[in-house]
């Protein structure tokens, strides 16, 4: 068996435009003469490798991150690779899904779905869309990928590293932090090859 880390490093991943870094805070370090160490930990509950709760972009009593059921993150995937600095298209995708439930776009850290391959996804009946780009939608339709896709109770993670990882099944753990109604937490994410 072989497990494959496909988390961002939180300081390295790419930043989403506006939002800021993380930050730490050393309250305590046995470096120091302290008898342990303790950090404290500023984010977005959007930084680096991250699911997002339905909440993200759905009003009222959309799901937070805390009420989606786990088997979104965990369980069969497959690995499709895409052209890179693209949007995907159905076409992009077509052929290469078969029954998953669980697909992980590799798309070089810039490729976004169009509302068409949102589409595509929802007909056939994948439940989690992983992305190695930092968002699923392209800067200019946020809104609108991301509500196609939680409407159809389809689960989001973004902006894991993909660099190496060869297109094929595997299986895929991302759980999120457990955050009471939060629109998104940070995961560790990996993919398992038996």
């Amino acid at each position: 068996m072989t497990v494959i880390d496909i988390t961002r490093t939180a300081q390295e991943a790419p930043l989403y435009p506006g939002t800021p870094p993380l930050s730490i805070e050393r309250l305590s370090d046995v470096n120091k003469g302290d008898l342990y160490s303790v950090s404290k930990f500023v984010f977005t509950s959007h930084l680096g490798t991250h699911a997002d709760a339905f909440s993200h972009f759905l009003p009222g009593s959309a799901a937070a991150i805390d009420r989606l059921p786990l088997d979104y993150y965990y369980g069969p995937a497959r690995v499709v690779t895409v052209p890179a600095n693209a949007l995907i298209t159905a076409e992009h995708l077509r052929g290469r899904i078969d029954s998953a439930q669980r697909l992980i776009v590799h798309g070089g850290g810039r490729s976004y779905f169009s509302k068409e391959a949102a589409d595509y996804l929802i007909a056939c009946g994948i439940k989690t869309v992983i992305t190695d780009a930092w968002s699923v939608a392209p800067p200019d339709n946020e809104a609108e990928i991301h509500q196609t896709l939680f409407k159809a109770e389809i689960a989001v993670v973004e902006n894991v590293v993909l660099d190496g990882v060869a297109d094929g099944d595997y299986i895929v753990a991302a759980f999120p932090l457990k955050i009471k109604e939060s629109d998104g937490a940070p995961v560790r994410a990996a993919l398992i090859k038996t």
